[in-house]
């Protein structure tokens, strides 16, 4: 583990670089740039606050009378970040074909590489997340800083899911339609825009199950629903945990399997 921090260490300059360089060939490369990154999220917001609101009539979440839009948000800002980091994550590889060959890098970072460019759009929507909360009367407390327990866990969970997707894709393509059929029905079993409460206790193992639940959960119980991480059920954690050794184990011994051939396919 420590010559890989090492290695890290020594590279920092380039990899900061490519994480720049993927950044502006997302996000920069039109008129908007950066703004449609911005856009889509806040849109999808307004257009399901509405609905809800004017709709359905959903103005509170309990009975403590916690803003549904700052409910919403604080499931959708990590969504976002979920679903773009699971799809982006598997065309890492294909994307930085040209790096394949280069015996001297190691290409094993670059799944990381497009993680860290997307947590720069999801920094924004933090701070618009923040502005949402605050509008509401909902102030800083000390269960904010739990966003630096529940953000790395989501990176580590993406880039081992990266790495078993990012090598598989180079050989089946097909996987990036997959995983967006995977993520349309994740969006709706996931307790995003509707509450875990409204089905009965003995169906929470399903939740639990869902990794997706862990992070979205812990977004809520960080800025508007407070409550620490170590009092979550031991159930969501065992889950959680087990899933994030069972995809860093997988994807590391995948992508060491596979890797040897990308040259040859790409």
């Amino acid at each position: 583990m420590l010559p890989v921090f090492s290695h890290l260490w020594r590279q920092k300059r380039n990899l900061l670089m490519l994480v720049k360089g993927d950044f502006s060939q997302n996000y920069l490369s039109s008129y908007l740039g950066f703004a449609w990154a911005i856009i889509g999220p806040v849109i999808s917001l307004t257009v399901m606050s509405l609905v809800f609101q004017f709709g359905l009539k959903v103005s509170a979440v309990n009975q403590s009378g916690l803003s549904f839009v700052a409910w919403l948000a604080c499931g959708l800002v990590p969504w976002y970040y979920f679903s773009d980091g699971v799809q982006s994550g598997a065309s890492a590889v294909v994307s930085y074909g040209f790096l394949v060959r280069k015996a001297s890098f190691r290409i094993s970072y670059l799944p990381g590489i497009r993680l860290c460019a997307l947590a720069v759009i999801h920094l924004a929507l933090m701070c618009l997340l923040l502005g949402i909360i605050l509008y509401f009367g909902i102030f800083p407390s000390l269960h904010w800083l739990q966003w630096f327990y529940y953000f790395p866990l989501m990176f580590l969970f993406l880039l081992g899911l990266a790495w078993v997707t990012s090598a598989i894709t180079i050989f089946i393509p097909d996987i990036t339609n997959f995983l967006g059929v995977v993520l349309n029905l994740g969006f709706w079993a996931t307790p995003i825009i509707w509450n875990s409460t409204m089905l009965p206790q003995k169906y929470r193992w399903l939740f639990a199950a869902n990794p997706a639940y862990y992070i979205v959960q812990g977004y809520r119980n960080t800025f508007v629903e407070p409550l620490w991480f170590w009092q979550r059920p031991l159930l969501d954690h065992a889950f959680f945990f087990g899933w994030l050794a069972l995809v860093l184990c997988a994807g590391a011994v995948t992508f060491k399997k596979l890797r040897p051939h990308f040259a040859d396919v790409i």
